[in-house]
């Protein structure tokens, strides 16, 4: 897809599902790679896989909410690589719940982690770029939640648009020093995340019913789109978003949960158990 032999590229969440995936994807192009996640245990596991292929793997976990923390891990990627050329934000937090209901400290986790902590990561990522005056590209992970109303997941949906905002906003500001910033909109990949939902066999069969492609997405979908995004073939690209969600979003947004408006005071359910007319 690219070669990065010589590179050295971030990847964020990378205990995760998604970030594991890019991760290795990045490896198979010939990275120098800097996985980081709050999860230190978990990361090292990812780092054993990526050393086993030969790549060079320096691990560094982190809560990318914490402003001392990510100084701390850009000093350290700058010592032990001097460059950074890509890199791929993709932690994040997310949880189901009705706003009305929910709790502060949710709220502030969902803004911490997927806006604070994004921004702070993509300062710290464009001026190691900067300082190295090669240029560079990030991409930013969203969700096709971003841009349309996710019922159950209001919190998340607003912050990760707040990220697409930030990703457009540094994508026009960093053009002055060559860096490119894109960003990814992912519709219902099948994670950790999303198991808990698309295991019921009811909400599988209704997301897949709304999959154009005629299946859901694989990590391997985001990785191969953020390594593309990151590399010299997409060198011309710089503040787009792009949707990775088989064609989810074609005729709106798949609803997870509904409820009857017609009825004061109705529960949210999951979408496939809605009352039949």
């Amino acid at each position: 897809m690219a070669d990065f032999t010589g590179a050295t590229a971030l990847v964020t969440g990378a205990a995760g599902d998604i970030g594991a995936a890019t991760a290795a994807a990045f490896a198979r192009e010939g990275a120098n790679l800097v996985i980081t996640d709050r999860r230190g245990d978990a990361l090292e596991e990812v780092a054993a896989g990526l050393k086993a292929s030969g790549a060079e793997v320096m691990t560094h976990a982190c809560d990318q909410t914490d402003p001392e923390a990510v100084s701390v891990l850009f000093d350290a990627v700058r010592a032990r690589f001097g460059r950074l050329d890509a890199a791929f934000l993709n932690a994040g937090y997310g949880r189901y719940g009705t706003l009305i209901d929910l709790p502060f400290d949710q709220w502030r986790k969902h803004v911490e982690v997927n806006l604070n902590g994004g921004f702070l990561m993509a300062q710290g990522a464009a001026r190691l770029m900067r300082d190295g005056a090669r240029g560079g590209a990030i991409v930013m992970n969203a969700s096709t939640a971003a841009t349309h109303v996710c019922d159950m997941l209001g919190a998340y949906a607003a912050s990760k648009s707040g990220v697409r905002m930030l990703a457009k906003s540094l994508a026009s500001e960093l053009g002055v020093f060559r860096i490119r910033v894109n960003l990814i909109l992912p519709g219902v990949i099948e994670t950790a995340m999303t198991k808990s939902l698309i295991d019921d066999p009811a909400v599988r069969a209704d997301a897949l019913t709304n999959t154009p492609v005629g299946r859901l997405g694989k990590p391997e979908d985001i990785a191969r789109m953020a390594v593309f995004l990151c590399g010299e073939a997409a060198g011309y690209v710089t503040g787009a978003e792009v949707l990775v969600d088989g064609g989810q979003t074609l005729h709106g947004y798949p609803r997870w949960f509904s409820a009857d408006y017609a009825q004061a005071g109705a529960e949210w359910t999951p979408h496939t158990q809605r009352p039949s007319p």
